[in-house]
């Protein structure tokens, strides 16, 4: 055990995460970053979010000194990044995150997912590793203001996906900051493709049978079970618990801002106490905590400051957690004279360059630490030590690592000067041997001596060097001792750790287990997955035809393995408001898999109205685009979004005929109208106009026409009406209704 707690330790710093974005929160998570691999010789660990939604990185990447030594220190392998889920890399991470079906929420990054534009651009970027169309953005590049604008225009859309208006990229005084803006995303973007080739930066992601007991919602739980000694902490766990993503168990982020947001901004002005101006925030400032955890949990092996096993039942005492907590939340709320500033605030493409560098530490003298050090992994013992544990052992080592790497390459560096003292002895006594006979060149043999014993130690010292590496040139080795004498005299002065006298049993937990990644998921298995958890009932089991479990990896790797040799589609490969055109993967008995198509109603099923007004019915003449051709029918529409089928029909029956109800309507029975392609199942409902006017031209309506029974069965009969859902919901009203027109 003792071996182990030598080794560097996973640290997952809260200080790094999105919403603390102020210039002293940057300040402080970079210092963070520095003493963890200065001071204290451990690993820092970046989650996906961390590392993309910062305004830190995103801010000082355009710096050349910055970005040369961050990048230097992922590859000595000081920090790393953990992966999730199924994402491999950095570059995966953000192309899955702004997919263009996904309403993501940057905290800190100017990006919106209602700047289309914007997003595609960057999509192409990642995609074809191709950064040269950004270049065309910046100033000097050969696109006009007008097309840097438009690039940042924003398309706003309701829940439905229609637009509700576009809103212009800003103004001529925008387009400055609009290409500040791409400027720095042309840097982020290239140490995030950077990163994405450096592999052995990456750790596997933690299996998600051990995550199964620590999602977001139970965590939450959990915190709201405890008792803290916090102003407003009653009032804050009463809104986090009526939050509808709360009372839901949604475990996204996200999901708990709007409703906060939503929540707060639906208070009347009058009714806002000062409590609540408080506890609102203070909420918001929980749900980031929150997230914090889940993301320091999910990373294989990294040490806590808390017992993870008193989080895995919600009735379990949490003493080490709560005191964790309350720690971490009283200092993210310490700065009260900004809560209105960093809390519930909307997402927005505002850029405000981080312009205090000279507070920054020296990351060179970081990467210099690291060369002084080896970069070990863990120790693959059973358990994984707390960050507190031993910790000013660790940190003797550390130092001691330092100083016997500096003290070796001085050596070395004093080898090679008493090499060139060796030599310098020789030209001094050939110039001795000169002044006898030569008294005249004495003052020219002086320089040609000095230049000559500068090439010729150098020349011996290089040849040194190319047999050993220990040694080092002449020119280098007088050019590191001032810098090796200065960081030995840095590490003899580093401030001591604090050891934490505890019992073994209570500072270490289990190692988990990673689970690598070992193919990519295409976008369409990967929504495909999470359609088919939204609706189970859509996939029933059935021996005839059995679809292929996608939540097995053999069963996936397959799929994925078919999709790249033989160019077949599996996954939802399309959905809009109205369908969700699926392929799904059906299992046959050999273990093979073959697709089967389908087209679901994305927001539901849709009416058939037999509309009925004085002993006749009321068809519609229609253009109808699938067909490329004019159709008498029945009105008929697709459902709205929650609407109830009685909204449904009054909504179609008003758009089209602006017609009214003469009395409630009845339903007649079901159709499915083509169960080999689409599994909408439509109502059909009888529906009494009390009056209407013919909406001609809306939705391709050519013509209104009123037909008793008995002409619609001539219509059909002659071919005049051919559309399915017309016969059948005749056929259900003469069923319905015997064909005793008194009934209607």
């Amino acid at each position: 055990m003792v071996g182990t707690m030598m080794q560097q330790k996973y640290v997952y710093l809260f200080e790094l995460d999105s919403v603390r974005d102020s210039d002293e929160e940057i300040i402080a998570g970079q210092h963070a970053i520095y003493d963890e691999i200065v001071r204290k010789g451990n690993v820092v660990v970046l989650t996906y979010n961390q590392l993309v939604d910062s305004r830190a990185f995103f801010s000082l990447m355009t710096d050349e000194a910055y970005y040369r030594n961050i990048l230097k220190l992922f590859e000595q392998g000081c920090i790393c990044i953990s992966q999730f889920g199924d994402i491999r890399t950095v570059a995966q991470y953000i192309l899955s995150t702004v997919d263009a079906n996904k309403r993501f929420i940057y905290s800190a990054l100017p990006l919106m997912f209602t700047q289309k534009r914007l997003i595609a651009l960057v999509q192409r970027s990642l995609m074809y590793s191709d950064l040269s169309e950004i270049l065309e953005y910046l100033d000097g590049g050969r696109r006009s203001d007008a097309e840097v604008e438009d690039l940042f225009l924003e398309v706003e859309q309701d829940e439905t996906g229609h637009v509700k208006r576009i809103v212009s990229g800003g103004s001529g005084e925008n387009i400055a900051a609009h290409r500040k803006i791409l400027e720095n995303l042309y840097s982020f973007l290239s140490i995030i493709l950077r990163l994405s080739m450096l592999h052995h930066v990456y750790i596997a992601p933690r299996k998600a049978s051990e995550l199964a007991p620590f999602r977001f919602h139970h965590l939450m739980q959990c915190i709201l079970q405890l008792s803290l000694p916090i102003p407003y902490w009653g009032e804050v766990r009463s809104i986090l618990q009526e939050l509808p993503a709360f009372q839901t168990g949604q475990n996204g982020r996200s999901r708990y801002y709007r409703d906060l947001y939503r929540q707060f901004h639906a208070v009347a002005a009058d009714d806002l106490t000062e409590t609540l101006r408080q506890a609102y925030p203070l909420a918001e400032a929980v749900v980031d905590l929150c997230y914090n955890y889940v993301c320091e949990i999910s990373i294989c092996n990294t040490s806590k400051h808390y017992n993870v096993e008193e989080l895995r039942a919600l009735d379990s005492p949490k003493p080490t957690f709560a005191a964790d907590f309350t720690r971490r939340l009283q200092d993210l709320w310490a700065d009260g004279d900004q809560v209105e500033k960093r809390f519930l605030r909307t997402e927005t493409n505002r850029f405000i360059s981080f312009d205090k560098k000279k507070q920054l530490p020296d990351f060179s003298e970081a990467v210099r630490v690291a060369d002084y050090t080896s970069r070990q992994p863990h120790e693959e013992s059973e358990t994984v030590p707390r960050y507190e544990y031993a910790e000013a052992e660790q940190q003797r080592v550390h130092r001691q690592a330092i100083f016997s790497s500096i003290g070796q390459k001085l050596l070395f560096s004093l080898i090679c000067l008493l090499v060139a003292c060796g030599v310098k002895f020789a030209f001094q006594d050939m110039k001795l041997l000169l002044d006898h006979f030569m008294n005249v060149g004495a003052a020219v043999f002086s320089i040609v001596e000095t230049i000559c014993f500068l090439l010729f130690t150098e020349w011996i010292s290089h040849a040194l060097s190319a047999r050993c590496s220990l040694f080092v040139p002449l020119s280098k080795a007088l050019g590191s001792m001032y810098t090796l004498l200065r960081d030995g005299w840095h590490a003899l002065w580093m401030p001591r750790a604090v050891s934490v006298a505890a019992q073994e049993t209570d500072v270490v937990e289990a190692r988990s287990q990673g689970a690598p990644i070992d193919f990519v998921k295409p976008r369409e298995l990967r929504d495909y997955q999470a359609y088919r958890n939204r609706h189970a009932d859509l996939f029933a089991p059935s021996a005839e035809v059995p679809v292929a479990d996608t939540d097995d990896r053999v069963v996936m790797r397959e799929l994925v393995r078919s999709m790249e040799i033989y160019h077949q589609k599996y996954g939802m490969i399309y959905q809009s408001r109205y369908n969700t055109f699926l392929v799904d993967p059906i299992a046959r008995p050999d273990g093979t898999y073959y697709a089967f198509e389908r087209v679901l109603p994305t927001a539901g099923n849709g009416v058939v109205i037999v509309a009925w007004k004085a002993g006749k019915f009321i068809l519609l003449k229609q253009y109808r685009h699938a067909l490329r051709a004019e159709q008498y029918c029945f009105p008929r529409g697709y459902a709205e979004p929650g609407a109830t089928p009685v909204e449904n029909i009054r909504r179609e029956l008003a758009e089209e005929l602006h017609a009214t109800l003469a009395q409630k309507t009845q339903s007649l029975g079901f159709l499915e109208p083509d169960s080999g392609l689409t599994s909408r199942r439509i109502e059909v409902f009888l529906a009494e106009l009390d009056d209407y006017q013919a909406n001609i031209g809306h939705e391709g309506i050519l013509e209104v026409r009123e037909v008793s029974p008995e002409e619609l069965e001539s219509m059909i009969e002659d071919g005049t009406v051919s559309d399915g859902y017309t016969i059948g919901a005749l056929e259900l009203w003469r069923l319905k209704t015997t064909g005793n027109l008194d009934e209607v």
